[in-house]
C-alpha cells in the first residue's frame, strides 16, 4: 500500500494550486478529468499524439488527476498508464480477431433496455453509460461509442417493474458504465426502489471509484444510504498492487462502517498484472485494506480489449502459485465468462492426479505428490 502525505498531488506542476479541499472532493475530480489530447500533454508530454488521436476518436478517453498521479509517468509502460492510454492495438484487427463489441450478448438478453436477465436469479442493471475513467480493458467497450449519459427515471421504472415481476431473481448487480458517478438522489432513488422488492436478497454494485476517485466514498450523505439499505454489497476493480494506497483504506474503512461488505474482481493483463509475483502482492495489499479478492477474469472477447488476453495456462499458473502461499482469504475464483450469455465457469489447477484401487494421488502447491486412501 502506497502512503500519500501532505498535499501530494502538487507534486504535479499542474495541480500546485489545488486546495486539499478540491482535491479531496469526489465531484472536483470528475469535473476536472483529463479527456483530451491537450489536457493529457500538461502531465504527460511525451504521449504519442497520432495514436491517441487516432483511438481516442473511436473509443473515448478520460482519467480522474487522482488516477493519474498514481502512475509513473515518466514511464509510458507503466500498468496504470497502459490502463487509460489510447493503444493502437485497440483498433488493428489483427490483434482482435476473435472478438466481439458485445461477446455475452447483454444487448440481446435484454427483456427491456438496460436490464440483463443471463442467469434465473440475478440480473444486470445498468444505470449509467459514464465512468469517471475508461479503462482500455472495459468488457462493456462499445459504451465508449455512445454518449455520455446516464439512464432516465423513467427507464428505472421499467427495469424495477420487471425485476418485480419476476420472483426468481434474487440480485440485482448495479453497473454501467460507472453508477457511483450519478448523483446521491439517484442512486437513492435506485437502491431504494430494488430495496422495496421483497424477494431481491442482495444489491451488489459495480464500481471502480474506489480504484479512481476514492474520494467518493468520504462523502457522508452517500454512506449513510449504505447505511440506511443493508442489502448492499460493494463490488470494485483494483487490477494491479499501485493502485492501492492510503486513500483507498481510508475509503474502504468509511464503507465497511455502514455494514457493507467489499469484494474486488481483477482481470487478467497482459502486461499488466500477468506475473505471479505482482498478482500475489496484489491479493496481499487488497486483504491489508478489508478487500476481499472475489475475481480473476481471464480477458474477455470484447472488440477493443482482447490485444491484453493471455493464455488460459497464464491464469492457472498464477492461481497454482497463490494456492498455499496466500491464505484463502486471498485466494480469489479464476473463471472465463463464456460468449453468448453462457455464463461464468471457474478454472483450477489439477490437484488430484489419478484414482485408482481405492486410492487417490493428490499434488500440492509445492508439486509434491502423495497417495492416500478415502
Amino acid at each position: 500500500m502506497r502512503v500519500l502525505e501532505g498535499e501530494y498531488w502538487k507534486e504535479i506542476p499542474l495541480y500546485s494550486e489545488i486546495s486539499q479541499y478540491q482535491w479531496k472532493d469526489w465531484k472536483w475530480q470528475i469535473k476536472n478529468r483529463l479527456k483530451t489530447l491537450e489536457d493529457i500533454k500538461k502531465i504527460l508530454p511525451n504521449v504519442n499524439e497520432d495514436v491517441f488521436k487516432k483511438v481516442s476518436q473511436i473509443y473515448h478517453f478520460g482519467t480522474t488527476p487522482y488516477y493519474i498521479f498514481l502512475a509513473d509517468r515518466t514511464n509510458l509502460e507503466d500498468p496504470i498508464l497502459k490502463q487509460i492510454l489510447p493503444d493502437e492495438k485497440e483498433i488493428d484487427e489483427k490483434y482482435q480477431e476473435g472478438a466481439f463489441l458485445d461477446p455475452f450478448l447483454e444487448d440481446e438478453k435484454s427483456p427491456v433496455p438496460g436490464l440483463t436477465h443471463r442467469y434465473p436469479d440475478r440480473v444486470l442493471f445498468r444505470a449509467t453509460n459514464f465512468c469517471s475513467v475508461y479503462c482500455r480493458h472495459c468488457m462493456r467497450k462499445r459504451m465508449f461509442l455512445e454518449d455520455e449519459r446516464a439512464r432516465t427515471k423513467q427507464e428505472y421504472d421499467v427495469m424495477f417493474e420487471y425485476i418485480k415481476s419476476n420472483k426468481a431473481i434474487k440480485e440485482v448487480l448495479v453497473s454501467g458504465g460507472d453508477p457511483l458517478t450519478l448523483p446521491n438522489q439517484k442512486i437513492e432513488y435506485i437502491i431504494k426502489n430494488l430495496y422495496e422488492i421483497d424477494h431481491v436478497d442482495i444489491i451488489r454494485i459495480g464500481s471502480r471509484e474506489l480504484v479512481s476517485n476514492p474520494f467518493r466514498f468520504y462523502d457522508e450523505e452517500l454512506l449513510e444510504i449504505f447505511e440506511k439499505y443493508d442489502k448492499v454489497w460493494i463490488v470494485t476493480h483494483f487490477n494491479h498492487p499501485n493502485e492501492i494506497t492510503s486513500e483507498t483504506k481510508k475509503a474502504v474503512k468509511n464503507i465497511l462502517s455502514t455494514g457493507t461488505p467489499v469484494l474486488n474482481q481483477t482481470v487478467l493483463l497482459k502486461g499488466i498484472n500477468d506475473d505471479k509475483y505482482t498478482m500475489e502482492n496484489l491479493m496481499r495489499s487488497l486483504l491489508k485494506v478489508k478487500i476481499k479478492p472475489y475475481y480473476l477474469f481471464h480477458c474477455d472477447p470484447t472488440k477493443g480489449v482482447y490485444h491484453f488476453k493471455t493464455g488460459i495456462e497464464k491464469g492457472l499458473e498464477i492461481m497454482e502459485h497463490l494456492r498455499g502461499r496466500v491464505s484463502g482469504l486471498g485466494n480469489p475464483t479464476f473463471a472465463v465468462d463464456l460468449v453468448n450469455g453462457l455464463g461464468k465457469v471457474p478454472l483450477l489447477p489439477e490437484y488430484l492426479i489419478s484414482k485408482k484401487n481405492g486410492f487417490y494421488e493428490f499434488k500440492n502447491y509445492q508439486g509434491k505428490t502423495v497417495k492416500i486412501k478415502i
